[in-house]
């Protein structure tokens, strides 16, 4: 409940809207996932399966991709995972409101995982080696470089990293600017923290993405969520891709896909099947 309080305030932040038609390129595939069900009720926990549809396996994915590829269509496969539970949503929580000014501390900087947190991250680690068990072959990560999401990875992907190229990338982070847990530390510490993760298309030590005078916009992340799809797409070659990051970046990567809304708790998967159309 305390999760779902949470997501709402910061959905109230950077308003979501419902379905919609998509300009991107990039359209969302029904069908596979309940998820992508409008009337599905939004659960607290991970669902069964990962949410694939009754009849469904992760075969079938794997041989829809191959299908569309066949016939020249790009389509892959995203599997999102919302970071568990960080100190600045236990925070946003318990001062409401007030979170607009108590957010801007420097004791909030690049928020870490509570312990619920790490427990969380720990149980989507069970959820991810049971669909791996039963079909699901990640090529790909793509994290965002904050402490919380760098270490939900570590410990949601802890039995899955052999054969995954693992890079945390800017595009994936949460909304940006104003509230000091959403701002970035160093990479140098972070490498030496994370040394198997490759930071190498991190192109700063230090934080310029973040500003404190300017909270992002829902179109600038619309357009950051398009380019991270873009930059999947363009520069590798892997089908299933996973990718590790927050709550608003998630609604805003639903919107540039024309997903309904779909707020995401803490530490919980959302798969994606998307296709990109190429114009000429």
């Amino acid at each position: 409940m305390l999760n779902l309080i949470v997501c709402a305030l910061l959905l109230a932040i950077a308003p979501v809207r419902g379905d919609q038609s998509t300009s991107t390129g990039f359209h969302y595939r029904p069908g596979f996932f309940v998820q992508g069900d409008s009337s599905q009720v939004v659960p607290t926990t991970n669902l069964p399966r990962m949410g694939l549809v009754e009849g469904k396996t992760w075969h079938d994915v794997q041989a829809e991709i191959d299908a569309k590829q066949r016939e020249g269509v790009e389509v892959k496969l995203i599997v999102f995972l919302r970071h568990g539970e960080g100190i600045h949503n236990v925070a946003i929580a318990q001062y409401g409101a007030a979170w607009d000014t108590v957010g801007r501390d420097p004791k909030y900087t690049d928020a870490p995982l509570t312990a619920l947190g790490m427990q969380q991250a720990g149980a989507a680690s069970v959820v991810l080696n049971d669909a791996v068990a039963n079909g699901l072959h990640l090529q790909h990560v793509v994290i965002s470089p904050l402490e919380r999401t760098l270490r939900t990875f570590t410990i949601a992907y802890q039995n899955q990293t052999t054969g995954i190229t693992k890079k945390p990338m800017e595009l994936a982070r949460e909304i940006l600017g104003v509230f000091t847990c959403d701002k970035r530390r160093s990479i140098s510490e972070k490498r030496l923290e994370y040394p198997d993760l490759d930071f190498s298309k991190i192109a700063s030590d230090e934080d310029p993405w973040w500003k404190a005078d300017h909270r992002e916009t829902d179109a600038e992340m619309e357009v950051r969520a398009t380019k991270l799809l873009e930059v999947i797409f363009d520069t590798t070659t892997a089908q299933n891709v996973g990718v590790v990051s927050h709550s608003v970046f998630g609604a805003a990567l639903l919107r540039a896909i024309g997903h309904h809304e779909y707020a995401l708790d803490t530490a919980t998967f959302l798969p994606l099947l998307i296709e990109r159309v190429k114009t000429d």
